[in-house]
């Protein structure tokens, strides 16, 4: 049953033009920065810029929100709703299959960045730097800062996604959910900074799901564990955590709508 849900559910996803428009996007934004910091690389570290992956996780934010936030509310808004459950498919299944689809959507985005980050390295002269160098400050060659930004932005992303999908659910407004997704990552850094000043006043604060967002800074600026007052670990623990909690949140609202 599920097997055949999530293969609906990739068939629709591969079947949507804004799909495939924002792979090609990815690609287009990953190789143009690239060259932006060739031709401009006397303000750019061509290092650090590598480790980013040519800031192309920030853009695949904005991709994943949409296509979680439209993969719950076009169900409600088609009406198409009706005719998975009339097929004997739980509501819960067919939300299931939509996180593992999009769980899909989203390592299929992370690997394209990742072949195209390291197709980059091999290109441009300008980043082909020994990629067991070091940066400044950090104990780790750049293939492993790489790799763990990479792995702390996929686990920050999908708390994010787990919000969108739990707004989504309740409210069966894609729109809304977008918008949630779009804000909140915005105004995170806004945010922070108040946060950071109650959580000194306040330790217990900082076992907000605000502050774990955090993580995917915290693990490239280890500085930032003063201002949070939480580990890489605990960070990594508290965003699966609340990963799991909105997720079981999401599932109850899903469950409980109207058709």
């Amino acid at each position: 049953m599920m097997k055949n849900l999530y293969r609906q559910e990739m068939f629709k996803l591969l079947k949507r033009r804004g799909t495939w428009w924002g792979l090609g996007f990815l690609v287009l934004q990953n190789i143009g920065f690239a060259w932006l910091g060739v031709v401009y690389h006397t303000h750019t570290l061509a290092k650090e810029f590598w480790v980013a992956g040519f800031a192309s996780p920030a853009f695949i934010v904005f991709m994943m929100i949409a296509a979680c936030a439209g993969s719950i509310s076009s169900e409600f808004e088609y009406n198409t709703m009706k005719n998975v459950i009339t097929q004997a498919y739980s509501r819960s299944a067919v939300l299931v299959s939509k996180w593992l689809a999009m769980l899909t959507y989203s390592l299929m985005l992370y690997g394209l960045v990742g072949g195209l980050t390291f197709a980059n390295h091999i290109v441009w002269p300008d980043y082909r730097f020994a990629l067991t160098a070091t940066l400044p400050g950090s104990q780790q060659a750049l293939w492993q800062d790489w790799l763990t930004a990479t792995s702390a932005n996929f686990v920050t992303l999908w708390l994010l996604l787990s919000v969108v999908f739990l707004v989504a659910a309740m409210l069966k407004k894609g729109l809304v959910a977008t918008l949630c997704g779009i804000v909140g990552y915005f105004a995170l850094g806004v945010i922070s900074r108040l946060m950071f000043q109650l959580i000194d006043k306040w330790e217990p604060l900082k076992w907000n799901p605000i502050n774990f967002l955090n993580y995917s800074v915290q693990v490239t600026m280890p500085l930032l564990t003063k201002l949070t007052h939480l580990t890489n670990t605990q960070m990594f623990w508290g965003n699966l955590g609340y990963i799991g909690l909105f997720m079981l949140l999401g599932l109850y609202f899903f469950s409980q709508k109207e058709v």
